[in-house]
């Protein structure tokens, strides 16, 4: 259907750098591990690549990449007449990657960041010029932690084969949808049409935020074929990490079809990382498994997961 109107809505520009927003709804789930592992590997190909550690209160990325005391962060630009981020990056031992996180997590997380300083820093953010920049994201589905995942053009969902993890990543991946469509329902005009179907939604059967998106396109084919399209940007990229057996490994291909059938969204499983034992103890002597480890099964399976993003983000700029 040729759409009679295009809805053009904030928020659409994009930013300096592609984005990489790494979260999951469970802490322990290595999200860490596999975002400095991802910038490293990104840094490594000559990428100009900044990670940046969003878990503002338990942040501990500088652990993961050997750096001991952070004398400049996030609560210091925050607190600041800084408009730029530039000069709150951190050098690494990796000479294209650098760091952004907070200097004191012990008295600065993201609850007591009110809607001025979100906004402020995602400005920044959003702003900051490199090639690759990686959000480590804090566990939850808070709304700052919602708005900084789908800050990404890469959104990547880290899970473990354990229930309660698989759980909750359905629960992340919920209310991240529900968070955007209500970003995008204010900006169409169609918030009472929404709020009319979720009060009607035994009646009208809907039962899965996919039948929510149909029923919208019954109530307004326009409107709803434009919804979908917008919609259709926020595809998630699962990683099944910690697996241990080929059932644990068939799992993200089960994420991949749940996240189809039950949010209409694509999706897409890129691949998992074995449980090893390598990860703790390299963290325990300060380095990172990609240098401690470099022959390692999981050094391959992180490296393929890292090139299957660089090709997707170099497939999407060449039919952009």
């Amino acid at each position: 259907m040729e759409l009679r109107q295009n809805y053009t809505l904030r928020g659409n520009t994009k930013p300096q750098s592609h984005i990489i927003t790494v979260g999951g709804g469970k802490g322990g789930i290595g999200k860490s591990f596999i975002s400095s592992s991802i910038a490293i590997f990104l840094a490594n190909q000559g990428y100009r690549t900044v990670l940046v550690d969003l878990d503002l209160g338990c942040a501990n990325l500088h652990t993961y990449l050997g750096l001991n005391k952070i004398n400049k962060g996030i609560s210091n630009f925050l607190n600041s007449n800084d408009t730029a981020l530039d000069n709150y990056i951190i050098p690494t031992s990796f000479p294209q990657l650098g760091l952004i996180t907070t200097n004191d997590p012990d008295n600065f997380d993201s609850s007591q960041i009110n809607i001025l300083q979100k906004s402020k820093l995602m400005s920044a953010l959003f702003k900051l010029k490199a090639d690759y920049i990686i959000f480590d994201l804090s566990a939850g589905t808070t709304e700052t932690t919602l708005d900084f995942y789908l800050m990404g053009n890469s959104n990547i969902l880290v899970t473990t084969p354990e229930p309660s993890s698989i759980e909750n990543a359905y629960r992340f991946l919920k209310s991240s949808f529900y968070r955007k469509l209500k970003r995008i329902e204010n900006q169409m005009g169609i918030k009472d049409t929404v709020a009319h179907l979720m009060s009607n939604k035994e009646a009208l059967n809907i039962k899965s935020p996919y039948d929510l998106l149909k029923a919208i396109y019954m109530s307004d084919k326009e409107k709803g074929e434009q919804l979908m399209r917008n919609l259709s940007q926020f595809s998630p990229y699962f990683i099944l990490n910690q697996t241990r057996s080929p059932r644990d490994i068939s799992l993200g291909y089960s994420i991949k079809s749940v996240c189809h059938k039950y949010f209409g969204l694509k999706g897409e499983f890129l691949g998992h990382v074995d449980h090893d034992n390598a990860v703790w103890q390299s963290l325990r002597n300060r380095k990172h498994l990609l240098v401690e480890y470099p022959h390692s099964q999981l050094y391959a399976q992180l490296m393929n997961i890292t090139r299957a993003i660089t090709k997707k983000n170099e497939y999407l700029n060449k039919v952009a």
